[in-house]
């Protein structure tokens, strides 16, 4: 459908189109920038809300399962309310959407807070602000991504896209570390007390982006049950779209290793910076992973990176799962961070290349079903798998269920391979 005359569209349209895309190309474009500040703010204090729930909840229980249970209130609510956040993302002002979505999480971050240093927090408290902020951001995924195609031109999508990631990463790199760091000087009530301030740039930041109105079709789209699964007919639509889903929900679900990172604190005698540099690794390999495709441009053999980045992840996670060094075991987290975060950043501008706009929005919904809501099951599923093999063991396990998958996947769907764009 033909959108209305924007601002925002067409000062991104009169970028040069022509020659080879400068690694920081999309920086050029003002409202991406914007964007990008607030979510690498955002997403830095989120992942240290989540590193200080998953410390608090294990010197609580000392229970794998009750580590793993986290997951079922990440989940639950995306598993409702996605494609309804997905078709809102597409009938109303996304800017708006974003602001109130991260004032949500900042109230949040309050809340914690202050029951943690009233003395006053138990493991279902933990669970419920889980619940309420999963329910919040399934709004804020679908509304993010569906605006970067209007913040940068088409040249600069794979660019704009491998940029996000790289801040996704960049946060899941400081964050953790800077939330082992505050866990061990201040303790856990005064790290959510820093993540309730970072929330406070987040938002602001958000008011300087301009406005982001539905195309002229959105007041007229009725949001009915149909409607809201027009994303999800698009992926089942085009297989080999679909595998490289698949593919990564399989990862996700079996060899998802975040919730298991206190056992293997214990187990790499890390101490609690270390724990935080357990969940920095695979940021900072994600980083390297990016850098280079940034360097490198729009590569057009999309489907091979994809399959063979899947490959190298599940050897990276094996190394990992054996490893009784801490040094050794923050290379193989890094290689994990480089090879998934190559094949989310293909997956990704292979889908946001593809789809039209008017149903942007409700096809991220099934992406974030996917890249959150399949580590929050994973989560479930790894920690029971642990309580009953042992986390190491359960990541071996992990990795052969999805070196089987992807066997049966290039069987089964060979042009996955041969995909271009």
């Amino acid at each position: 459908m033909t959108e209305p005359p924007d601002r925002r569209t067409e000062t991104a349209e009169a970028a040069p189109s022509a020659g080879r895309v400068s690694p920081w190309g999309s920086l050029a474009f003002a409202n991406f920038r914007w964007v990008l500040v607030s979510f690498v703010v955002g997403f830095m204090g989120f992942q240290i809300r989540q590193v200080t729930n998953l410390w608090v909840i294990w010197e609580l229980t000392g229970s794998t399962l009750s580590l793993g249970l986290l997951g079922i209130f990440q989940f639950a609510p995306m598993l409702i309310l996605v494609f309804i956040g997905g078709s809102i993302a597409d009938i109303v002002d996304r800017r708006t959407l974003l602001i109130l979505t991260q004032t949500g999480n900042f109230a949040l971050a309050g809340i914690l807070a202050t029951l943690f240093l009233t003395d006053n927090i138990q493991v279902w408290h933990i669970y419920m602000t889980t619940l309420v902020t999963s329910a919040v951001n399934t709004f804020e995924g679908p509304a993010r991504m569906a605006m970067l195609p209007r913040l940068v031109p088409r040249t600069h999508m794979m660019n704009a896209i491998t940029m996000n990631q790289a801040a996704r990463h960049a946060s899941m790199l400081i964050g953790p570390a800077i939330g082992g760091l505050l866990i061990g000087l201040v303790g856990p009530g005064w790290t959510y007390a820093a993540v309730f301030v970072v929330f406070i740039p987040t938002v602001g930041a958000l008011f300087l982006v301009s406005p982001m109105p539905p195309d002229a079709s959105a007041g007229r789209r009725r949001m009915d049950v149909s409607s809201m699964l027009a994303g999800f007919r698009f992926v089942f639509s085009t297989h080999a779209i679909l595998v490289m889903l698949l593919l990564d929900v399989v990862a996700m679900f079996f060899t998802h290793h975040r919730g298991l990172m206190p056992v293997f604190e214990e187990i790499l005698n890390a101490g609690s910076f270390g724990y935080g540099l357990l969940f920095s690794a695979p940021a900072a390999g994600f980083l390297v992973g990016s850098g280079a495709l940034l360097l490198l441009g729009d590569f057009k053999h999309k489907g091979a990176m994809v399959v063979g980045s899947y490959a190298a992840y599940l050897v990276s996670m094996a190394m990992f799962a054996l490893s009784t060094n801490f040094l050794f075991s923050l290379a193989a987290l890094a290689l994990v961070g480089a090879t998934d975060g190559i094949g989310a950043i293909m997956r990704s501008t292979i889908v946001q290349m593809a789809v039209p706009d008017d149903i942007r929005g409700r096809t991220t919904a099934v992406l974030q079903l996917s890249n959150r809501g399949g580590p929050s099951l994973g989560q479930v599923i790894v920690g029971a798998m642990a309580a009953a093999l042992l986390a190491p063991n359960a990541l071996l396990v992990g990795t052969a269920i999805g070196a089987a998958t992807l066997v049966i996947a290039l069987l089964l769907v060979r042009d996955i391979v041969r995909y271009q764009s």
